[in-house]
């Protein structure tokens, strides 16, 4: 399952017009990449939740989705939350006996979902998450783990666990075990009702942490930025070559002559009149990154 159901407020107002997980990074929706990801792990039947500017969506990803992949929308009339949005869009993709592999569509990262899938197995771990470094994982959300790669506190619950344990935080992609969908809640948070819940009743939980690049679009800054590194090379992704310069010109953008442009990203269809340096311009908007 891919998440697309967010609002996508911190990327305002490029997000008026577009949901989060299909604006355009380095032309193609942002959601794109990790369906390419996914398939290649080899998933064939992929789920995407939808609520903002719904209908965006498909349109958005039409000639994006892998040759080798099945999609089926889930849309949410009203937003379900992370665990009841899951729950929905695995109960309508159909039943597996595989494991499941869920990845935020708003993030950028290429997860070694091979090694996880491992890990979830020789665990035999009901659920696994994929965690990352973050100095600031007490802050924003710790996930401990201890040195077999098992989740033992989540959030600061529960206390008492003995044991060197590592800390880290949620990049936003599980592996599950099919007896999660049922175990999910209708609504809410999967890792207030979901995880938290699942390692209170002494369910197997994994923690893969991943030394990939991961990045999160979520600000006009963040979105910036990962263009620029991308096309200096600081950032990679398989097949996407440097692409040198520091401007992203969308197809069918237009540039009025005598308009000077650094650091910036232009979105397909906009007609750029005026010069501008770190700033992002769309056809509904200009964001001016400072």
């Amino acid at each position: 399952m891919v998440f697309a159901a967010g609002l996508g407020t911190r990327l305002r107002p490029l997000t008026d017009r577009l949901p989060k997980p299909v604006v355009p990074l380095m032309n193609r929706p942002l959601a794109a990449y990790s369906l390419e990801r996914l398939a290649r792990a080899g998933v064939t039947r992929c789920a995407i939740n939808t609520h903002h500017l719904a209908e965006a969506v498909p349109e958005a990803l039409a000639g994006h989705v892998p040759d080798s992949m099945q999609v089926v929308f889930s849309h949410e009339e009203e937003l379900l939350g992370t665990g009841g949005g899951l729950r929905a869009a695995l109960e309508r993709l159909g039943p597996t006996d595989e494991p499941i592999l869920v990845m935020n569509g708003d993030i950028f990262f290429w997860p070694d979902l091979e090694a996880a899938v491992a890990l979830h197995r020789s665990l035999g771990a009901f659920a696994t998450m994929v965690l990352r470094r973050d100095p600031r994982a007490h802050r924003f959300g710790a996930i401990e783990v201890d040195p077999r790669g098992r989740v033992r506190r989540i959030l600061g619950t529960p206390e008492g666990v003995e044991g060197p344990l590592k800390t880290h935080m949620f990049t936003g992609v599980h592996v599950l075990s099919p007896e999660v969908v049922a175990a999910l809640p209708r609504e809410g948070c999967v890792i207030r009702k979901g995880y938290q819940a699942w390692l209170a009743e002494g369910r197997v939980i994994g923690g893969f942490a991943d030394e990939a690049p991961w990045r999160d679009l979520g600000t006009p800054a963040e979105y910036l930025r990962a263009h620029l590194d991308l096309l200096g090379g600081s950032l990679r992704w398989p097949g996407l070559e440097p692409g040198g310069g520091d401007v992203v010109l969308g197809p069918g953008a237009t540039v009025d002559p005598g308009v000077e442009l650094s650091r910036v990203v232009v979105w397909p269809g906009t007609h750029v009149t005026e010069s501008a340096r770190d700033a992002i311009l769309a056809p509904h908007a200009r964001v001016d990154v400072g």
